[in-house]
């Protein structure tokens, strides 16, 4: 059943412009909603954070979007997804959307007998939350992590368009270098998980890298849930606002912000 009109935006959150790869797909499955996305980019890379820094960094962003009145809450980063998603949950009375929870029940999906790689960060691989929730789904998957901690450093570097594709279209032969020596032990896997929302911006490097390995953006399938949570909680039939909201300035963030149509940004403090 769905519910009354909602105008109120959705929070969205990461380290920097990885959670824009999320918002690509939320936007084309909720054209008219409004949104609020926190870079928290002075504390980028989340990746390399112990527990305890990503449940205060989590805090301060949650608070700042509650006060903006958010009527739910993508948590478009997986180090913060795998590490603070319970505590999240249980502190603050708002609905939660996260990259594991909501981004892999495709697995249920999936031959009981592949080969699943997940390429992501030191933190998340080290929480083994995306071997848990894989074998939740799917009991009989082979998973295998890779921890990938040059990569974001590397990406945050470029500028993207809403197409995820880079402006400027030159190969990056320090990305290429990376994937490949992240992924040369996962060539005869069937499919392969981008386990941080910063790494679809290199699919065509993973797929150059691994040609007969399936990729899978765990984005696609949070943008599905979030659809259907805001059928339940209501939909915006007001014209929709983007606003981008970082915590350092940072040139190359801000023209990844106007590149992706955000119409207000503005640096916050948190």
């Amino acid at each position: 059943m769905e519910a009354e009109f909602n105008n109120r935006p959705i929070g969205i959150f990461d380290s920097g412009i990885g959670g824009f790869t999320v918002l690509h797909q939320l936007k084309q499955l909720l054209p008219r909603e409004s949104f609020i996305y926190v870079a928290d980019n002075a504390n980028r890379p989340f990746g390399d954070k112990s527990e305890k820094e990503i449940l205060n960094i989590n805090d301060h962003i949650i608070a700042y979007l509650l006060k903006q009145d958010v009527k739910a809450i993508v948590i478009a980063c997986n180090t913060s997804s795998a590490l603070a998603l319970e505590y999240d949950r249980k502190k603050y009375p708002i609905p939660f959307i996260d990259m594991l929870r909501d981004g892999l029940w495709f697995a249920k999906t999936e031959n009981q007998n592949s080969k699943v790689a997940v390429i992501a960060t030191q933190a998340t691989v080290r929480s083994q939350m995306y071997f848990k929730i894989l074998k939740q789904n799917n009991p009989l998957l082979t998973v295998e992590q890779q921890a990938c901690p040059a990569l974001v450093p590397l990406i945050e570097e470029h500028v993207f368009d809403q197409s995820l594709k880079e402006k400027e279209k030159k190969w990056d032969t320090d990305i290429e270098i990376a994937v490949k020596e992240y992924t040369k032990s996962f060539k005869d896997f069937d499919l392969i998980i981008m386990g941080c929302s910063h790494y679809p911006y290199i699919t065509s490097y993973v797929t150059f890298c691994l040609p007969n390995v399936k990729v899978v953006d765990p984005a696609y399938y949070v943008a599905i849930r979030t659809k259907e949570l805001i059928r339940r909680i209501g939909a915006n039939k007001d014209s929709r606002n983007y606003t981008f909201c970082y915590t350092k300035k940072d040139e190359t963030i801000i023209s990844n912000a106007q590149q992706f149509g955000f119409e207000n940004i503005k640096k916050v403090t948190l």
